[in-house]
């Protein structure tokens, strides 16, 4: 595209200050966003800069409000206030676009680009003079997940491009309709669930719950992951393979913490405190499944040496059903000293 030498200078005064500014303004945004957000900024290319000029919008050409923007990308809409409040933190807002959360300029049937964008300014030191960063206006977009990967999937088919064609225009706007149904689906999730037709439950989720709140009431809460499914997960994948129910090997840690072990063992995890017990009170559904061949459900075992050394002397235990960990990180240390595992010497 030919770009003329006016517009070229003016382009070219603007970004070196605000290649500054995207340095500094990364590095604040990176060091407070929460780690399973993304930040995504950019400096408006030189050929996508003349063409803003020429639509007519632009009311200081020397200083483009959109020059340098960046984009924060949060997990759903319950996010965004949060996200809100740390552009707060560390800007002054100067506008927003809408204006207000309540309003729009769509009408019912329009499905087109309003996402929040915030025209701010880095906030100075309380003690500081005012730095030439302080004063440039740029934008912060904030978007869900949903809406960043309908922008990235869609842009070039509805924004920009060589051409330019209805159907491909009306698909990408009956996306967007649909990612919104599912973005309103997201944020109301619990009411949603309460209907009468999802207000049920299957014998699956009816076990991890019992198994979970089983967890909650005899564990202190620091002393459990935040994962509670994926450990309730795992406790129902070892009940299946010993052919055990659930309630048998809660009954076996309730009847061990009462004795003053299971649960009372604060140095064992949940996991280590169910083998423990499954062993005490069910050893032969245990032995019979490490013995043999059948299952792929593996047992991984550390800081328990007293129940190792119990199932060691178990007859025909699979070595790879029940794996000490202890044994793995002695192997992983020798190879790194370069000794050939299982031989000191």
């Amino acid at each position: 595209m030919k770009i003329n030498k006016t517009i070229r200078s003016l382009y070219q005064e603007q970004y070196a200050i605000n290649k500054l500014l995207e340095t500094r303004v990364k590095e604040i945004f990176e060091g407070k966003k929460k780690a399973q957000w993304f930040f995504l900024c950019r400096i408006k290319g030189e050929e996508s800069f003349a063409l803003k000029l020429e639509t007519g919008r632009v009311h200081q050409p020397e200083a483009m409000e959109d020059f340098f923007a960046c984009t924060l990308v949060v997990e759903n809409r319950t996010s965004i206030a949060e996200a809100l409040n740390l552009v707060s933190e560390v800007c002054d807002i100067v506008k927003r676009r809408p204006p207000a959360d309540e309003r729009t300029h769509k009408s019912p049937e329009e499905f087109s680009f309003d996402d929040l964008r915030l025209y701010v300014k880095l906030k100075s030191g309380e003690d500081l003079p005012s730095r030439p960063l302080d004063e440039i206006v740029f934008e912060v977009q904030i978007k869900t997940f949903l809406q960043h990967a309908w922008g990235v999937a869609t842009h070039d088919l509805v924004y920009k491009g060589k051409s330019v064609h209805w159907g491909r225009a009306r698909v990408a706007f009956q996306i967007k309709a649909m990612l919104e149904h599912a973005e309103i689906s997201v944020e109301r999730v619990d009411a949603i669930a309460e209907s009468s037709l999802l207000n049920v439950t299957d014998e699956k989720i009816r076990k991890l719950k019992t198994v979970i709140d089983w967890l909650q009431k005899t564990w202190a809460e620091e002393l459990l992951p935040e994962d509670m499914v994926r450990l309730a997960e795992n406790i129902l994948s070892i009940a299946h393979a010993l052919k055990l129910d659930i309630e048998e090997i809660i009954n076996c840690v309730g009847i061990d913490t009462a004795q003053g072990q299971g649960a009372q063992l604060y140095d064992l995890t949940p996991f280590a405190v169910v083998i423990r017990s499954i062993y005490n009170h069910r050893k032969s559904s245990l032995e019979r499944y490490l013995c043999n061949e059948g299952g792929k459900f593996r047992i991984f075992f550390a800081d328990d040496p007293e129940l190792l050394g119990k199932v060691a002397l178990l007859n025909g235990v699979k070595p790879s059903k029940f794996i000490a960990l202890g044994d793995i990180e002695a192997k992983s240390q020798q190879t790194a000293n370069g000794v050939e595992p299982g031989r000191l010497g």
